[in-house]
């Protein structure tokens, strides 16, 4: 009895040990299997391209030209021929003073030059008689030089009424105030019947030029030595982009023309400005845009997509795909990052491939399983 009892318990250790054995077994085949499985990854080549330098800004819209219209003489406004708003062309009429007091005021001065001009015709004559006899002894020389003096002061009468006639002439001319560039005008600020002074503090309406345009703006200190070899080259272009009608994005090219000649302290800033065509007024004075400046690369340069970057306690690296289909770790020197791309001087050579999706699953010197031929054209934008 107990020694059958023994032996129905054997046999049941000897089954529990057999299927304990089987498992331990399949659990090490799969940790096997695991550990040789390949990681999928997305790769990209490393290219030798030519990268511009971008360097990004807020930007303000600004008039190449703005002119404040004021009045240069005193008088009553008796025509406005411009309304709120109006595009205007050089030369074209904004504004009538009334001009009855300035006509009276010219007449009046040719009237005294004139009368003038006649004096100086009789001083004149007096004169040339005078000369005459004075060389015979029949005058003295006093009496001479009295003559030769009404005859200076008479002609510096009339150059002086000559002056006078010009000025009311000027005068007359500025009752009528024409547009001094083509622009767009604001809001008119004073209308028919009211009175002007000359030069008053505030303008009649103010005009800017719509076309071209600056964009005025500021980027950071550290980017100087860029901003310098940017404005001596001529392919330097500044980007801009703006919030449209309707939502929609005004985007705009054009030259760098300003670097200023100082950094602003307070902001460690340096201003910049670049001229925009705006032939269909997309842009406004005052306007918000954001800016990118794009400098011409010196040369090529090795590029990788920036999303092969990793950091990790001694710096930056990647992971480039060997020959045999392993992720080799190799630490990079990176110069800068534009937009999408990053430049690299050390670690990797062009041709070699990088791993730019699925780095967090790689260990160096594991099996990778290129998903995709990636032949993303590194090529200068």
């Amino acid at each position: 009895m107990s020694c059958h009892t023994g032996s129905i318990g054997g046999q049941f250790v000897l089954v529990l040990a057999l299927a304990t054995a089987g498992c331990g077994h399949e659990g090490d085949a799969g940790a096997g299997n695991g550990k040789d499985a390949p990681v999928p990854v997305h790769a990209a080549p490393v290219r030798q391209v030519d990268v511009p330098t971008t360097i990004e800004g807020i930007g303000n819209v600004t008039p190449i030209n703005s002119v404040a219209v004021k009045s240069r003489v005193d008088g009553q406004i008796e025509k406005v021929a411009v309304r709120d708003g109006a595009e205007v062309r050089r030369g074209e009429l904004l504004f009538q003073l009334d001009a009855r007091p300035f006509k009276v005021a010219l007449a009046v001065s040719q009237a005294a030059l004139a009368r003038d001009e006649a004096q100086l015709v009789k001083a004149q004559g007096q004169l040339r008689r005078f000369k005459e006899v004075s060389a015979q002894g029949y005058v003295s020389a006093d009496q001479l030089a009295e003559v030769q003096a009404n005859e200076s002061s008479a002609a510096a009468t009339v150059a002086a009424d000559r002056a006078e006639v010009e000025q009311a002439r000027l005068n007359l001319d500025f009752t009528v105030l024409r547009a001094p560039i083509d622009g767009r005008v604001g809001r008119v600020l004073l209308h028919a019947g009211n009175i002007v002074k000359a030069l008053d503090a505030d303008p009649l309406v103010t005009i800017n030029q719509m076309d071209p345009v600056y964009v005025e703006f500021a980027v950071a200190e550290r980017y100087l030595a860029d901003l310098q070899q940017a404005a001596h080259r001529a392919g330097t272009t500044v980007e801009l982009a703006a919030t449209g009608d309707a939502g929609t994005t005004v985007v705009r090219r054009g030259p760098l023309t300003f670097l200023d000649n100082a950094v602003d302290q307070p902001t460690g800033t340096v201003r910049l400005r670049a001229t925009l065509d705006n032939a269909d007024r997309a842009l406004w004075p005052g306007q918000y845009t954001h800016v990118k400046i794009r400098v011409p690369s010196g040369g090529p340069v090795l590029a990788l997509p920036a999303s092969a970057i990793s950091q990790g306690p001694n710096g930056p690296y990647v992971y480039v795909v060997t020959a045999n289909g392993t992720a080799e770790q190799r630490p990079v020197t990176v110069t800068r990052t534009d937009a999408d791309l990053a430049v690299v001087t050390h670690g990797v050579a062009a041709g070699e491939r990088v791993v730019v999706d699925g780095q967090s699953r790689l260990l160096p010197g594991g099996k990778v399983e290129v998903l995709d031929a990636q032949s993303r054209v590194l090529a200068a934008p």
